[in-house]
């Protein structure tokens, strides 16, 4: 399925005043999960851009290579937007700064951190085959973020009043967006090497330090709030179960999660574009 949408750069800006510690139903379990996202999607994203920036000017195809820049474009903003979140989490008392230190040193920026180890050590084994693991597990993580996006429409808690509006906004924006641009990083890796066993490696990778990385940044967080009450922790526990891991979210990763290990998979076969459409027709920057 071809799609010929063009991915539009929207230069946002939110406002995050008086968001309250616990923004996501009062529940400081659910609050962290959400808060790890924070951390994490900005330097993932920056890696998503580095990852298929190697391989643009190798691009033939004008419409890919247009979709390239549209894609970097959405993505700096994303990262920046959830950075500026950083400074709500600090007067929280939450220390961002800490764990994203930690998520660059040892997913990122460290000398023996896994982007470092996993390009080089592959570069050597066979030229640019670091370079392409590296934008395979991109398009892998790509594909999380947009079925997490597929998900978060489908989501009833998401319309609930008790979640901060204008951190929804921000979940909505940014997913939108990401079902917009899904299927960049999966065809520049297609048009750069078809093999079906990298595609398969880069998100057997990507799977797993997606969801580690996610559930360190929410214990983590966990342990810096001062504020949350034990004795409400079992119905805390038990609601993020139930809303997050059983519930519609759940079920949606569970639904598409699979579908990325089919030979002729491509990402638009999830047809959900017109939810991306729905919500950017309502507003005023889309």
């Amino acid at each position: 399925m071809k799609n010929n949408n063009e991915i539009k750069v929207r230069n946002i800006t939110f406002s995050f005043d008086k968001v309250p510690k616990h923004w996501v139903l009062d529940n400081p379990i659910m609050t962290h999960f959400s808060n790890s996202m924070h951390i994490v999607f900005p330097s993932g994203e920056k890696f998503f851009i580095r990852s298929v920036r190697k391989f643009a000017k190798e691009i033939k195809d004008n419409k890919l290579s247009k979709d390239i820049k549209g894609f970097c474009g959405q993505e700096g903003i994303h990262s920046r937007e959830h950075e500026r979140f950083w400074d709500i989490m600090e007067d929280q008392g939450l220390n961002p700064g800490r764990f994203e230190k930690f998520l660059n040193k040892v997913a990122f920026s460290g000398k023996l951190s896994m982007e470092n180890v996993l390009v080089k050590g592959l570069n050597k084994l066979s030229p640019r085959l670091g370079d392409k693991m590296s934008l395979s597990v991109t398009a892998g993580l790509e594909h999380y973020t947009a079925i997490l996006a597929n998900a978060l429409f489908n989501e009833p808690f998401s319309i609930n009043d008790k979640i901060a509006p204008q951190m929804l906004e921000l979940m909505f924006w940014h997913a939108s967006e990401e079902i917009e641009h899904k299927a960049v990083c999966f065809d520049v890796l297609r048009e750069v090497d078809d093999s079906y066993i990298l595609r398969i490696s880069g998100y057997s990778i990507a799977s797993v330090v997606l969801w580690l990385f996610l559930g360190v940044g929410q214990v983590y967080f966990i342990s810096q709030d001062k504020d949350i009450d034990v004795k409400k922790l079992p119905a805390n526990i038990q609601q993020f179960i139930q809303e997050i891991v059983f519930g519609k979210t759940g079920q949606g990763l569970s639904k598409n999660m699979l579908s990325y290990f089919r030979p002729n998979f491509h990402p638009d076969d999830i047809d959900d574009r017109h939810l991306a459409e729905m919500f950017f027709s309502n507003k005023s920057y889309g």
